[in-house]
């Protein structure tokens, strides 16, 4: 069996949290008090923990009143729990296969009972299963998994990163919108980059602005500059990476910029171009409609 791809890389992700660990944790207590399954579309908020100002963790219930942390990750397809839960919890296991950063990796899959997040209920959940030990030592935190869009597409939602919290319901439909594709589970959004067009994976497990170079026959067209002492601590991760200034970014009518990017030489994707780190151009919140299954970036 061939399960979806599990869009970003782990150990890629390991590196994000790499180049934002000389910043200061900063998490708010999460205590959810799921009541409904499905959207009903009654309004309720539960706060989140956000760490480095843009990972999101929120506690959810797994198996009926077992309360754990989940990162909300709009870059994951499907969506995880960790391996050593899946042991503890013996769910049964069957090998698959995933594409990461355009390499067939094998893998693990397992089905969870039941997942709550607020008035989500996610029952016979299909899920890969990982070692996310990662995070864990990262965060200081236990990880039960990473909750993608494929879960929290079940209801409209709106994930405000500053007020700390999201809400489920009816939502304004405020910001750039991005079509989500059920097929993949993923958000792409059309992005000018030095006036070339890229096709960017929307992504809360990120704050960078990162290409796949196999993507491209050709990246003259980019300012590269050697590999920076930070690439190098990446490359120790088995991610080679080069910098580069980010050039005008056009998304959506808005004109925006960031300090740097980066380049991943030897990844590629037939979805997207790259990864787009929500927080990295400076959105400070996401909405999803699920009427119309679209995702909605707010400044």
């Amino acid at each position: 069996m061939r399960a979806k791809r599990k869009i970003a890389s782990l150990l890629f992700l390991a590196a994000v949290l790499y180049l934002s660990s000389s910043r200061p944790l900063d998490a708010a207590k999460c205590r959810p008090n799921p009541e409904h399954c499905g959207d009903t579309g009654q309004q309720e908020r539960i706060p989140l923990k956000i760490y480095r100002n843009f990972l999101v963790v929120a506690e959810g219930e797994l198996g009926g009143a077992t309360r754990q942390n989940f990162i909300l990750d709009t870059g994951t397809a499907p969506s995880m729990i960790n391996a050593g839960l899946a042991a503890q919890l013996g769910l049964a296991t069957a090998p698959s296969t995933s594409v990461v950063g355009g390499k067939t990796i094998p893998t693990q899959t397992a089905v969870v009972p039941e997942i709550r997040l607020g008035p989500i209920r996610a029952v016979s959940l299909p899920v890969q299963v990982h070692d996310l030990s990662t995070y864990e030592r990262e965060l200081g935190i236990p990880v039960a998994g990473i909750i993608g869009l494929d879960v929290l597409s079940k209801s409209s939602f709106r994930l405000d990163f500053n007020k700390r919290e999201i809400e489920f319901g009816d939502i304004s439909r405020q910001g750039v919108p991005v079509h989500f594709d059920t097929r993949t589970g993923l958000a792409v959004v059309e992005v000018s980059l030095g006036g070339k067009l890229l096709r960017m994976l929307v992504d809360t497990g990120s704050d960078n602005f990162v290409l796949l170079g196999g993507n491209f026959a050709d990246v003259g067209w980019l300012p590269l500059r050697d590999t920076s002492q930070t690439g190098a601590s990446l490359a120790e991760h088995g991610l080679p990476v080069q910098v580069f200034p980010m050039p005008d970014i056009a998304l959506g009518g808005l004109h925006l910029n960031q300090d740097r990017a980066y380049l991943v030489p030897d990844r590629a994707d037939p979805e997207f171009d790259g990864f787009l780190g929500v927080r990295a151009l400076g959105f400070r919140a996401l909405s999803y409609d699920q009427a119309s299954e679209t995702v909605y970036l707010e400044k």
